[in-house]
């Protein structure tokens, strides 16, 4: 009995694997999932969020309005996210006279680490605090890096997650694609 359920068993997954062998082959379209998911966000608004920034004080969406914002979620961990800082500081210097700009960034990174990672890379922009939950919450579940430019209403018009881990490939990508969509929505 017990040779015959195991003939069967190996029988009904060699079968199995034979029939599935076409599945097997297919490989997973990386750039035909993440236009998906572009496609999945663009005209949604972006999720209500409170951060506290000092003893009485809160930066929230409220502070977004009127603005053309992009918004970055990164980790000091993730080579890719820190893979773009230096892209992030080339667009965000480009922009920063424009009082109509907002770029802003989100990390559950301790404000050690924060500060750390500022220093070394020379970040001007706003980086900000916020616990694991929170910042999956706002990037709707996705990974490391994602990023997002918002129009004055607040409407997502551009969402990426995901980048290159080479600093010149990640550089070249977002000084093509994003910072010219950022500059279209002025």
């Amino acid at each position: 009995m017990r040779q015959i359920m195991l003939f069967l068993a190996v029988a009904f997954t060699s079968t199995a694997f034979s029939q599935d062998s076409s599945m097997l082959k297919k490989e997973f379209d990386y750039e035909a999932y993440l236009k998906s998911q572009s496609v999945r966000y663009q005209g949604k608004q972006f999720p209500e969020f409170s951060v506290k920034i000092s003893d009485n004080g809160y930066f929230s969406n409220a502070d977004l309005k009127n603005k053309v914002v992009f918004i970055n979620f990164w980790f000091e961990s993730c080579t890719p996210c820190i893979a773009e800082m230096d892209a992030f500081n080339e667009m965000f210097n480009k922009l920063k006279s424009n009082p109509d700009f907002l770029f802003i960034s989100f990390t559950f990174d301790s404000d050690s680490i924060i500060k750390k990672v500022a220093a070394t890379y020379n970040i001007e922009y706003k980086i900000f605090h916020i616990d694991r939950a929170e910042c999956y919450r706002l990037n709707f579940k996705n990974g490391f890096p994602t990023s997002f430019i918002l129009d004055r209403k607040g409407l997502i018009r551009y969402f990426k997650t995901g980048g290159q881990i080479d600093k010149e490939k990640a550089t070249k990508e977002l000084l093509t694609m994003t910072y010219p969509r950022i500059i279209e929505l002025f």
